[in-house]
């Protein structure tokens, strides 16, 4: 039965063009609004979680270095103490400073000596060969290198004279390496660890340890897990080593991000309350140009409580439609943010090309609830108004 009447009600002011495309523009209006919001949402999370990615892929979840930032090596010390937490992924590096040259062009890069492990902490194809080079994707492209061209590194002789010239070793580059982070992408070379140690004479001495924490279900999520376990293993070895997240170099802004998307998306609230007020109007529309209608449903016997809960159900219709839209729109954001030039971003301060929307299932609940929220705070005042108005005004208004 109140599916009936409340169907019959629909019918009622959806009878005629110009209401019909009152609500449409309402509906679009609304749906617009809430993935304006999602959208902004959906590329702060996105920018987080692609440079946490990128991060992680440099890295791995943990560094480790000695306390006064020295060469130490891998001895059985350190074995049995990663044992002891069971950490089973983690390999030894060794991490200078270099000038890449080529073509006559050259440019300052962080080169990294790995080992066959490396691949397996990072996630990344790493196998080299004793004279290949992996160079960052940036690298390649700003000085258009390609595979099989081949590159010459310098390496400072510091340890022998200061006026000595410099080490240049040539290497072939095997593979282009994209991190996802521009930073790491535009610095980062790549090549096998015997290979530096060789080059710097430095024996079997390390300066770096890239590792991975053993999964635990206790945890919610890696940032959880790494937070919790780093101090634990500062306690471990003491203040002989120090130990830092893969998301240490960005933490200032991945927390700017975080607050900048708490503030915007409080911000872009008076976007939806705008819309809010067009379903306000559409109300008051609808009420003045079928007011006849209305008092009939009235005259027939139908409460005041009936009725506002008609206006309800056509509000919450509204919203429920509004939602279904904007999922829609939120798609075809996320599109054109990967496909239109117009949305590229400088990677130089960007520290990606291009951020693609990500969204969890909370974010969605987050932004609907909250929508609702405001319709019913601001549709309460009105419908409350409205049940104020007495049967006889009706009826004058009826032979008016």
């Amino acid at each position: 039965m109140k599916g009936q009447r409340f169907k019959l009600f629909l019918t009622l002011f959806l009878d005629n063009s110009t209401t019909v495309k009152f609500a449409v523009g309402v509906l679009v209006g609304m749906a617009f609004s809430i993935a304006v919001i999602l959208s902004t949402i959906g590329i702060m999370d996105g920018f987080q979680r692609a440079l946490k990615i990128g991060l992680k892929k440099s890295v791995g979840e943990v560094v480790m270095n000695s306390q006064g930032g020295g060469f130490f090596k891998l001895n059985n010390s350190i074995f049995e103490k990663f044992k002891s937490q069971n950490i089973d992924h983690y390999s030894a590096l060794v991490q200078t400073e270099s000038f890449l040259i080529f073509d006559e062009d050259s440019r300052g890069v962080a080169v990294r000596g790995i080992d066959d492990s490396y691949a397996e902490v990072v996630k990344l194809p790493l196998l080299l060969k004793d004279n290949e080079v992996a160079i960052g994707s940036e690298i390649a492209k700003i000085n258009k290198i390609k595979i099989g061209d081949e590159i010459v590194l310098a390496f400072a002789k510091g340890n022998i004279s200061l006026k000595s010239m410099p080490s240049l070793e040539r290497f072939k580059v095997s593979r282009i390496i994209n991190h996802g982070v521009y930073q790491k992408d535009s610095k980062i070379v790549y090549i096998k660890l015997e290979t530096l140690q060789r080059i710097l004479e430095l024996g079997h001495y390390i300066n770096m340890i890239s590792l991975n924490l053993p999964q635990d279900s206790k945890y919610k999520d890696d940032i959880e897990k790494i937070e919790s376990n780093i101090p634990i293993l500062r306690k471990k070895f003491n203040a002989e080593f120090y130990f830092k997240p893969y998301w240490r170099e960005f933490a200032p802004l991945l927390e700017a991000v975080k607050v900048e998307k708490v503030m915007i998306s409080l911000i872009l609230q008076m976007v939806v309350v705008i819309s809010i007020f067009n379903i306000l109007a559409f109300i008051i529309f609808i009420n003045e140009k079928k007011s006849k209608e209305l008092f009939l449903f009235k005259a027939l016997g139908l409460s005041k409580k009936a009725m506002s809960d008609l206006w309800m159900k056509l509000v919450f219709l509204i919203w429920g439609l509004s939602c279904l839209l904007s999922l829609v729109l939120v798609q075809i954001f996320k599109f054109l943010l990967l496909k239109l030039s117009l949305f590229e971003l400088p990677s130089e301060i960007y520290s990606m090309p291009r951020i693609e929307l990500y969204l969890s299932w909370t974010d969605y609940l987050f932004v609907w609830s909250l929508t609702l929220v405001w319709i019913l705070i601001i549709t309460f005042y009105l419908l409350r108004r409205l049940k104020q108005k007495s049967l006889l005004a009706g009826l004058r208004q009826e032979f008016a």
